[in-house]
């Protein structure tokens, strides 16, 4: 249960800083002229962003799993709950499977039509698609409910942690042999860690008895030509 919460946290810290990310993207260019035709890098980026937001707030919050379900509703105010239903919405009815949104606060996700020309030589027939690749309200809205969502989070993961302290000491106080056996039980970084480089971070840290959260980020590597 400390380890399903803890990875509750680090998917809601995921879903803030894809929200962070759009944000900061968004004030840069604030005086972009509109792009008309051809493709968008910007907004494909802020799609992709918005969505794996979404997906993984969802995930951390009240999609089913193999992780213990650790946070609910309760605890959450009336706005926070409102967006929540928003977000939950958005996820069952247009992330995790089609649908345009229009439940959305502040317009649909998807509009499309299917249009005939006026021209009377010659008539044809489009399909124009328009799509709210992310939406800024609900962002800043979702911004404030991971905020309120981590609170919760590290009052929950430190009353877990210390549930796991109390009933290990409890079980080497009546069992000498577990207490002399736990030093055999080394944690393997190189296992766990995704290069040589964190496994030697993450050893150096345990070492000094410093067991706080740190993120360490590895080079992605290139494909092989």
């Amino acid at each position: 249960r400390a380890a399903a919460i803890g990875s509750i946290r680090d998917d809601l810290r995921n879903a803030a800083a894809s929200l962070r990310i759009i944000r900061q993207m968004q004030e840069a260019e604030s005086d972009r002229p509109e792009i008309v035709g051809g493709n968008d890098d910007d907004a494909t980026i802020f799609g992709a962003l918005f969505t794996n937001a979404i997906i993984l707030y969802a995930r951390a919050t009240f999609t089913s799993g193999a992780r213990p379900a650790l946070l609910g509703e309760e605890g959450l105010s009336a706005d926070d709950k409102a967006t929540h239903d928003e977000v939950k919405t958005l996820r069952n009815s247009v992330f995790a499977h089609y649908g345009r949104g229009e439940e959305t606060e502040d317009g649909p996700i998807v509009r499309d039509a299917v249009v005939r020309s006026f021209n009377r030589n010659q008539y044809r027939y489009g399909v124009y698609t328009t799509r709210a690749l992310h939406k800024v309200g609900l962002g800043a809205r979702m911004e404030a409910l991971i905020v309120a969502r981590l609170a919760q989070i590290e009052a929950k993961l430190q009353k877990l942690l210390d549930d796991v302290e109390t009933r290990l000491n409890d079980a080497a106080s009546t069992d000498a042999a577990l207490g002399r056996s736990l030093p055999q039980y080394e944690f393997d970084a190189d296992k766990f860690c995704a290069s040589r480089g964190a496994a030697d971070h993450m050893r150096t840290r345990m070492s000094s008895g410093e067991l706080e959260d740190t993120d360490y980020t590895t080079a992605v590597p290139k494909p092989a030509t």
